[in-house]
């Protein structure tokens, strides 16, 4: 089972890091897709094609209101809410590469929080505002932590090589 899911979450972020989830899909589009509620439980943050490529949109849950949060030419994904839901972090294949941003939802400024050549996917906000993804930069897919800026990156787990 657990090889199926890896296998699957492979050819996801192969078919994301060559131009979008679209190459994979038999049947409907994804759209709408991997929802997270913000802490205080008014809005909905997730990915939907965007004109060019996947984009962040926020829902109101109370009214519906929808707003395009990202908007560019590559994929952007996986957002997760900050503990005071004033920033999210996602993942983008913005520069060629699959890295970590966060966006400040006020002002929507966008900053890259990793510039590692191999990607860094799954961003989970944690309460303790650290971030934790996974990332392939020993050749392995571990488990790291880093800070909103960017400072104090920690490898989590270390497998062993087979």
């Amino acid at each position: 089972m657990k090889r199926g899911i890896m296998i699957a979450g492979g050819l996801l972020l192969l078919g994301l890091t060559l131009g979008g989830c679209s190459m994979l899909q038999k049947g409907p589009a994804l759209t709408n897709w991997e929802p997270v509620l913000s802490p205080d439980g008014t809005k909905i943050a997730y990915e939907s094609p965007g004109e060019k490529g996947f984009e962040i949109y926020l829902r109101d849950v109370a009214s519906g209101k929808v707003e395009q949060l990202t908007q560019n030419e590559v994929d952007d994904w996986s957002p997760s809410w900050a503990p005071d839901g004033a920033k999210i972090v996602f993942v983008s294949n913005r520069g060629k590469n699959v890295d970590l941003y966060v966006m400040d939802i006020k002002t929507r400024n966008v900053t890259r929080l990793t510039t590692n050549e191999k990607d860094d996917v799954n961003p989970q906000w944690g309460v303790d505002n650290r971030i934790l993804f996974n990332s392939n930069r020993t050749g392995a897919w571990e488990i790291y932590s880093i800070n909103p800026d960017g400072s104090d990156l920690k490898q989590l787990t270390h497998t062993e090589a087979k």
